[in-house]
């Protein structure tokens, strides 16, 4: 039987932050923003947008992380991890690594004098106004960092990103501008559209999740997995792969379902990422 010194108190703290974040979104006029992507993610939680920069411009800025994570890797060689779990941040001068199991993800801190073409990416208006989208409010331009993926053998060491999950009992904003393409074989985005919705279903699996993992699981937040074969009960469909060319912006409320798509040993993505976690009983968008 559902306690509720477990699952009330998590039912409230998440329909209260969905309703402060539906104010936010209001008070920054983020229900005024047009266009595909913006629909896209109001519906689905997710837009995709290919061919985000023009091509002279995606070079440049390709060349400058090529340059850096190449730079980082000459002084940090990329090692084989066999501790399972989520791994701590192991911080070096260009920025820090953290495992995934045996999963890798270098993240290096932009530097504007040396990339300015990445630096712009950061800044550039269309990212801003998709933020809003979600949380009425945008992503810091400090917060973009360069992003390698590198994926481990799952025979070996299971990455646990690669589970169907949602992030917080609140609404969250990640994007990735992928600099390569990324194939079926190099760990795709997967997503459940429709997902980052805050239905009654969806309510009631959330009290379940607080109640089956106790009153630690709800105060400290603990990131939920799902099953696939549960996604039917919340009438949600099955997750959908996002395979990408290069020079394509992934844009995703992270409130919604999601995982790191399966992958060969090996494979690479690199990207330029953010992420935005604004505290979820703020009311006030900006």
């Amino acid at each position: 039987m559902l306690q509720p010194s477990e699952t009330t108190i998590h039912g409230a703290r998440t329909t209260v932050a969905n309703w402060c974040n539906a104010t936010r979104k209001a008070t920054a006029l983020a229900f005024l923003m047009r266009g595909d992507e913006a629909r896209s993610l109001r519906d689905n939680g997710i837009a995709v947008l290919p061919n985000f920069l023009p091509e002279d411009q995606f070079r440049r800025v390709r060349r400058e992380a090529a340059r850096a994570m190449d730079s980082a890797e000459r002084t940090t060689p990329i090692r084989e991890r066999l501790e399972p779990g989520f791994g701590a941040q192991e911080v070096h001068t260009w920025g820090f690594d953290r495992y995934d199991g045996g999963t890798l993800n270098r993240f290096i801190d932009l530097e504007p004098e040396k990339m300015p073409a990445v630096s712009a990416v950061a800044r550039d208006d269309r990212i801003s106004r998709l933020c809003r989208v979600v949380l009425g409010t945008q992503i810091p331009p400090r917060r973009t960092m360069i992003y390698l993926t590198v994926n481990g053998n799952e025979n070996r060491n299971h990455d646990i990103q690669k589970d169907l999950h949602r992030d917080s009992y609140y609404r969250k904003i990640k994007f990735w501008y992928f600099l390569d393409s990324v194939s079926v074989d190099d760990g795709p985005f997967v997503y459940v559209p429709g997902s980052h919705r805050l239905t009654r279903q969806r309510l009631i699996w959330e009290r379940e999740q607080a109640h089956k993992f106790g009153i630690p699981g709800w105060i400290r937040d603990r990131s939920y997995r799902i099953g696939e074969a549960e996604l039917s009960d919340l009438a949600l469909p099955q997750p959908q792969l996002v395979p990408v060319d290069g020079n394509t912006l992934v844009i995703a409320d992270t409130f919604g379902f999601h995982r790191r798509g399966d992958a060969l040993p090996g494979s690479r993505r690199l990207a330029i990422y953010a992420q935005k976690r604004p505290w979820p009983f703020t009311p006030f968008g900006v």
